[in-house]
C-alpha cells in the first residue's frame, strides 16, 4: 500500500509510527490497537474534512463486517491515547450522527523526533545574547505586581473604572516592545545604540544591557492607552451589562442538598435514545424536586449545559453541590442506562451504576436510579424518613411516552409560534398512541395558549379548553394537569378558579415551583404585590437556577414600578440563560423606563441578532419614538405588525409612530386595526389591564373620547395600584383638551412609580408640558 503516512507523521506534538502502532509525544507515549491505527490514517488522509461512519467502518472493517460501537471505541481510544475531550476536541471533532473529522494536518518526517534540536537550541542562545529573554522576564515580573497593586488599591483610592484596564493594556501592550526593542538596542556607555550582539556573561549583565528598553517600552504602552482611552475609552458606563459579562450572583450558595440532573447522553445519537434520554433525565428530576430535603436546580439551566460537563463548570453555573449525569443506550428492545452521581467541588463519583434492562420496563429503570442516587445523599434527607415518596408517576407505552417528552421539549423553548404547534404536533402524536395519556393533554393545553399568545386567535382559547377538560377528565390528580388549567383560568380571566387550580397542585406536590409560579401571577393580576413577591422567592428557593422564576420576579418588580430592581434580576436571569432573546427583550423594556434609551437600543439589537421577533421590534421602534427617530420608529414597528399581526398594541405603536411621522391616514388605519384586535382580545379576558388601555387609547386616537374615557376607567378601577391606566388617562385627557384632569392623572402615574423622564419624553404629552410651569415640567416623565 503506496501511504508515505506509513512511514509516520506528527499531530501537534504527537509523533504516530502507524507500522509499529506507537505514539509519543511531550508528555504521554504508548502503543495503539491496529484498528485505532486504521481509523486514524483513514482520517488523516483527508484531514479537516468530515468522514463518514459508514465510510469508515467499510474502509477498516469491510462491509457488513463492523458496528457503531466498535468505531466509537476505537475513536475513544485515540482520544485517550491524544489527551483529546469530544466536548472541546483538539485533534478528532465529532459530528454527531454523521461521522469524525480530523482537526490538525499531519505532517510528514523522515528524521526522528528526537534529532532536530540544534536549531531551537541556536535561537535560544542568540535570544540570550542580546538580552531579549532577561528584558522579558523582567518586564513581566514587574507587569505582574503592577496588575496586582492596581486591583488591590485602585478601588479604595476611588480612580475611575477604566483606571484597572489602562495598567492592563500598557502590560499587555508593552511586552511585543520590549522584545523588538530589546533585540536592536542596548545601553552601553552611557547611551541606547544599537545592539552588537556580543554575548553577556550572565542574566544581570544581559539586564544591565536592556534596562532602558523596558523603561522605553512601559513608556510606548502608557502613551498608545492614553491615545485609546481620550479617542474610544477603556469604559462605557451607558452600555448595558452582557450575559456572559455579568458576575456571579453572590445570593445564589452553594448548599450541601443542592443538586441538578444533566441530560443524559444517547450514546447511539437514534432520535428515539435522544427524547427517551431527556425524558428519563426529566424524570429523575421531577423526583428528586419532590423531595423536601433537596433544592433542584432547573431543567432548562441544567440542560444549558453539554453532556458530560466539566464539574466545576457546573458547580459554577448551577450552584449545586452535586450533579447526576449518564447515558442511555437502546438496541432493539433492550436499555442499558449508566447513571453517575458527581461531587461539583472534587468531581469523583460518588455512585456510579450500570443498569440493563428491557425497554418496556423504563419507569422501574427510573424508580432504581432514583432510589440509587437518593441512598447516597444522606446528607440531604430528613434524618427520620430517607425513604421516597408514593408519587404516582403515570404510566404510558414507550413510543408514547418518547413522544411526550418531544413535545415537552418544544415548550421550554422560548416561546414562538413554531415552537408551540411542534409542541402540539408531539402532544397530539403521543395521544394517537395512547388516548388517556393526561399529562399530553396538558401539555396540549399549555401549546394552546402559547399560540394564542403568539397569534391572538380566540380559537386557540377553545382549543386549550378542550385539552384541558380531557386532562382533567383523565388525570386530574397529577400536578402538572392543575397547573396546565391554573395557567388557562389565569390567561381567560378566572383568577379564583386559576388560584384553586395551582392550590390543588400544590397539595398534590408542595414543592411545585411552577404552581407557587402561577399563584403568583394572580396575585400580581389581583393588585397584591407582596404575596406575589413572596410566592415567587418562595418558588426561586426550591430552584435556585431558575431563570423563569428570576424574569417573573423582574417582571413583578416591573409591573410596580421598580425598574432598576427588575434590570438588576433581568440581568441576573440572562446570566443563566445568555442565548434567551425574551430575556434580552425585557431587559430593554426595564431600561426604557429607566430613561436608559441607548442602552435599551443596544439590549434590543442583541435581542435581534438571537432571534427577529415582535417584543424586541415593536420596543426599538418605541426607542426611536421617543427619541424623535419618527421614521425608524415606523420602519420597525412595521416589522413588528408583520411578526405577530394579531398585536393590538403594536399597531397602536405603529399608529402613534405614523401620526408623528406626518401620515394621518395609515395612523388612522393602524389606530382602528389595534382597537378591532384589542375588542377581540377582551372576548377572551375581560379584565386584561394592558388590553382595555390599548383599546382607550385606540378609541381616543379616532376622536370616540367618550369610549375611551370608559375602558381606561375599567382598567383604573381594575388595577389601582397600577400605573400604566393613569398614564393612558392622562394621554386621553391630553388628547381631548382636559389638561386639568390629564395633570393630575400624570401626577398620580407618577406617585404609583411611573418614571417622570418618560412622560417628559412623550410626544403626544407635549401640549400638557407646554401649560406647565417652568418648575413642574421636571416633575412630569413619559412612555
Amino acid at each position: 500500500m503506496d501511504n508515505p503516512l506509513l512511514n509516520g507523521f506528527t499531530l501537534g506534538d504527537i509523533r504516530v509510527e502507524p507500522l509499529t502502532g506507537r505514539y509519543a509525544g511531550r508528555h504521554r507515549a504508548g502503543h495503539l490497537p491496529p484498528r485505532a491505527i486504521e481509523v486514524l490514517l483513514c482520517l488523516a488522509k483527508q484531514p479537516r474534512h468530515l468522514v463518514s461512519r459508514d465510510a469508515l467502518l467499510a474502509r477498516v472493517w469491510g462491509d457488513g463486517h463492523g458496528s457503531s460501537e466498535a468505531l466509537t471505541h476505537a475513536i475513544g481510544e485515540l482520544r485517550h491515547a491524544f489527551g483529546d475531550h469530544a466536548d472541546e476536541p483538539h485533534y478528532i471533532q465529532t459530528v454527531p450522527r454523521r461521522g469524525y473529522r480530523l482537526l490538525v494536518e499531519p505532517r510528514l518526517e523522515n528524521v526522528p523526533t528526537a534529532e532536530p534540536t540544534a536549531a531551537p537550541a541556536g535561537f535560544w542562545q542568540t535570544l540570550f545574547r542580546h538580552g531579549v529573554v532577561q528584558a522579558a522576564v523582567a518586564y513581566l515580573v514587574a507587569g505582574w505586581l503592577l496588575i496586582q497593586v492596581a486591583d488591590a488599591t485602585f478601588d479604595n483610592l476611588g480612580l475611575p473604572d477604566w483606571s484597572l484596564p489602562f495598567v492592563t493594556f500598557v502590560v499587555i501592550g508593552g511586552f511585543p516592545l520590549v522584545l523588538l526593542l530589546s533585540w536592536f538596542l542596548e545601553f552601553a556607555e552611557g547611551r541606547m545604540e544599537r545592539d552588537r550582539g556580543e554575548k553577556s556573561a550572565g542574566w544581570l549583565q544581559g539586564l544591565e544591557r536592556n534596562y532602558l528598553a523596558i523603561v522605553a517600552a512601559y513608556g510606548l504602552a502608557v502613551l498608545g492607552a492614553g491615545i485609546y482611552q481620550l479617542s474610544v475609552g477603556f469604559g462605557d458606563s451607558g452600555a448595558p451589562v452582557a450575559a456572559e459579562e455579568l458576575a456571579e450572583p453572590g445570593y445564589i450558595p452553594v448548599e450541601r442538598n443542592a443538586i441538578a440532573v444533566l441530560r443524559f447522553l444517547a450514546i447511539d445519537g437514534s432520535a428515539a435514545s435522544e427524547a427517551f434520554s431527556a425524558g428519563l433525565s426529566e424524570d429523575i428530576l421531577d423526583r428528586l424536586a419532590r423531595l423536601a430535603g433537596l433544592r433542584v436546580a432547573a431543567r432548562g439551566d441544567a440542560w444549558s449545559l453539554p453532556e458530560n460537563a466539566p464539574s466545576a463548570t457546573v458547580r459554577r453555573r448551577l450552584r449545586v453541590a452535586y450533579f447526576v449525569e449518564g447515558s442511555v443506550r437502546i438496541a432493539g428492545d433492550d436499555l442499558r442506562v449508566v447513571a453517575q452521581l458527581i461531587d461539583s467541588a472534587t468531581g469523583r463519583h460518588v455512585v456510579s451504576r450500570e443498569f440493563d434492562r428491557k425497554l418496556e420496563d423504563h419507569i422501574e429503570v427510573q424508580r432504581e436510579i432514583t432510589d440509587l442516587i437518593v441512598s447516597n445523599l444522606r446528607v440531604a434527607l430528613p434524618g427520620d424518613d430517607p425513604r421516597l415518596p408514593a408519587l404516582g408517576i403515570e404510566r404510558a407505552p414507550v413510543d408514547a411516552y418518547v413522544l411526550y417528552r418531544r413535545g415537552l421539549d418544544a415548550l421550554y423553548q422560548p416561546t414562538t409560534a413554531e415552537s408551540a404547534r411542534a409542541a402540539l404536533d408531539a402532544f397530539a402524536a403521543a395521544l394517537d398512541i395512547d388516548p388517556g395519556f393526561a399529562v399530553a393533554h396538558a401539555g396540549r393545553c399549555i401549546g394552546w395558549l402559547q399560540l394564542y399568545a403568539r397569534e391572538y386567535d380566540a380559537q386557540f382559547v377553545d382549543a386549550a379548553e378542550s385539552a384541558c377538560g380531557a386532562a382533567l377528565e383523565t388525570g386530574g390528580q397529577l400536578p402538572e394537569v392543575r397547573v396546565a388549567a391554573g395557567q388557562l383560568y389565569r390567561m381567560t380571566g378566572r383568577l379564583d378558579s386559576a388560584k384553586a387550580a395551582f392550590r390543588a397542585a400544590l397539595d398534590i406536590d408542595p414543592r411545585s415551583a411552577r404552581a407557587l409560579a402561577g399563584l403568583a401571577r394572580v396575585a400580581e393580576q389581583q393588585q397584591d404585590v407582596d404575596e406575589a413577591a413572596a410566592l415567587l422567592r418562595a418558588a426561586r428557593d426550591i430552584q435556585p437556577g431558575n431563570w423563569q422564576l428570576y424574569n417573573d420576579l423582574a417582571g413583578q418588580m416591573f409591573m410596580s414600578g421598580q425598574y432598576a430592581d427588575a434590570a438588576v434580576e433581568y440581568q441576573h436571569a440572562a446570566f443563566l440563560e445568555p442565548e434567551n432573546y425574551v430575556l434580552l427583550s425585557n431587559l430593554g423594556a426595564s431600561q426604557i423606563l429607566a430613561g436608559e434609551f441607548a442602552a435599551a437600543a443596544r439590549t434590543y439589537e442583541r435581542s435581534l441578532a438571537i432571534e427577529r421577533n415582535e417584543e424586541a421590534l415593536s420596543n426599538l421602534g418605541i426607542v426611536h419614538y421617543l427619541q424623535g427617530n419618527f421614521e425608524r420608529a415606523v420602519e420597525y414597528h412595521e416589522q413588528a405588525v408583520l411578526a405577530a399581526p394579531g398585536s393590538a398594541a403594536s399597531w397602536a405603536n405603529l399608529g402613534d409612530a405614523l401620526h408623528f411621522a406626518g401620515d394621518q391616514d395609515g395612523a388612522e388605519s393602524a389606530y382602528a386595526r389595534s382597537g378591532r384586535l384589542a375588542r377581540e382580545a377582551l372576548g377572551v379576558n375581560p379584565a386584561d389591564v394592558d388590553t382595555l388601555c390599548v383599546a382607550a387609547w385606540a378609541h381616543a386616537m379616532q376622536g370616540q373620547f367618550e369610549e375611551a374615557s370608559a375602558l381606561v376607567g375599567m382598567a383604573i378601577e381594575t388595577a389601582p395600584g397600577n400605573p400604566y391606566p393613569q398614564y393612558y388617562a392622562a394621554l386621553i385627557r391630553t388628547r381631548s383638551g382636559d389638561f386639568e384632569l390629564a395633570d393630575a392623572a400624570a401626577h398620580r402615574a407618577i406617585e404609583l412609580g411611573y418614571p417622570p423622564g418618560l412622560i417628559d419624553a412623550e410626544p403626544h404629552l407635549a401640549p400638557l408640558r407646554a401649560r406647565a410651569e417652568p418648575a413642574d415640567t421636571a416633575g412630569h416623565a413619559g412612555r
